[in-house]
């Protein structure tokens, strides 16, 4: 029982690093290899493809949440996996190949 809420949490943390790994690279340009960054968007969609699985799924993961915040949690992980999956098809389909400057 203690298992799926430990990795509910790492998953989300994962995926908040993706956020920042995201727009790092938009406003930034962190990453200057192209195919390291478009293997990292990739990593970072995968990371966070478990999220609403687990949220919708496990209706127990956090017993003390209301009904309306676990649907609120559910919503908020589909919004985390839409928006990592709009940005890593973006960057990878229209990432030039070679250096990014």
């Amino acid at each position: 029982m203690v298992a799926t809420p430990r990795a509910f949490i790492r998953f989300g943390l994962v995926s908040v690093v993706g956020l920042a790994f995201y727009y790092a690279h938009l406003f930034l340009g962190m990453v200057g290899n192209a195919w390291l960054f478009k293997a990292l968007a990739v990593s970072f969609l995968a990371a966070t493809v478990p999220l609403p699985i687990i949220a919708v799924n496990n209706r127990r993961l956090f017993p003390a949440l209301d009904r309306s915040l676990q649907q609120l949690l559910v919503m908020g992980t589909l919004l985390i996996f839409m928006h990592h999956f709009l940005m890593t098809f973006i960057f990878v389909m229209f990432l030039p190949e070679g250096r990014i400057l």
